[in-house]
């Protein structure tokens, strides 16, 4: 067999492509085992059993299962319209293929990487939506409407909270307090559409992004801070207490930050932490590009 046969025959059928590109997205498999072994689930008993899923997100992944004849969708009433989804005969069988890749991943496969989990608190539900929307594309993404709701889906296994300043029930600045009360290794960034002011000082928060905000700007500030989970507690003092600072510069001359006590005392500490140069070898120069300013002595 020549060498140029040999490429040609390694070359993967178009279905097998299409199988795995089916696959391989983030909740099709999920869907078809949350429809295994039922006599059929409605829209919202989906959206329930897939915790983290955006309305739009589970839309189009039932409307491309429907494409695919792998699940059914049919109208149980009209008058109010109810519709149910069940796997079809396809679908069963697709089912199976996944539970046995299931056992075969448990049983050969070494434990998977720690699941980065993002928690988007926005009262805005178009803003709610598209912030999730975004950042499904690389996390395990929980949202929440209100300070209440925040503080019930916030546990241990939450490793960024991209929280909203303002919002019903206990505001932003509330649950950040909490969360810092409770000392759970979160990083947050606050997301408001406020003007930036010296209240600032007197908060926990790692990163602050101004509304309305662009997809690139909560990716990177989102992988930034899963970034510093892997230094000290030190030096991520250091980083949270320098973005702070850096913020406040642009917004503020320096005779009227030099006025307040708190601003003083705050980079005082923050050259206290300046870190040795031999302890950033390992640090991601990135995290310093998006706060650039320079901190004086």
């Amino acid at each position: 067999m020549s060498p140029s046969d040999a490429s040609d025959s390694a070359v993967l059928p178009e279905y097998l492509l299409d199988s795995v590109s089916l696959l391989s997205k983030k909740w099709h498999p999920a869907i078809v085992r949350c429809l295994a072994d039922t006599t059929g689930y409605s829209f919202s008993d989906i959206e329930d059993r897939l915790d983290g899923v955006s309305a739009k997100v589970l839309t189009d992944a039932l409307s491309e299962l429907q494409a695919y004849e792998i699940i059914e969708r049919r109208e149980v009433s009209q008058s109010p319209l109810r519709v149910s989804y069940t796997l079809t005969e396809r679908g069963e069988e697709l089912n199976e293929v996944i539970a046995s890749l299931a056992d075969w991943g448990e049983t050969h496969l070494a434990a998977p990487a720690t699941e980065r989990v993002v928690l988007v608190a926005e009262d805005n539900p178009r803003v709610n939506e598209m912030h999730t929307a975004w950042l499904e594309e690389e996390y395990t993404v929980r949202t929440a409407s209100d300070g209440e709701e925040t503080l019930r889906r916030l546990d241990g296994d939450v490793g960024v909270v991209v929280l909203d300043r303002r919002m019903p029930g206990p505001s932003g600045d509330d649950v950040l307090d909490w969360i810092r009360s409770q000392q759970y290794d979160i990083r947050v960034v606050m997301a408001t559409s406020e003007d930036v002011d010296l209240d600032l000082l007197d908060m926990g928060f790692d990163d602050y992004l101004t509304k309305p905000i662009e997809k690139q700007e909560l990716l990177s500030a989102a992988a930034d801070l899963f970034e510093r989970h892997q230094y000290d507690a030190q030096l991520q003092e250091y980083l949270a207490l320098r973005a702070k600072l850096t913020l406040l510069q642009v917004e503020y001359s320096a005779e009227r930050l030099e006025s307040n006590d708190e601003y003083r005392r705050l980079r005082s500490r923050l050259n206290e932490l300046e870190p040795a140069s031999d302890d950033l070898d390992d640090v991601d120069p990135e995290l310093f590009e998006r706060i650039p300013v320079e901190i004086p002595s």
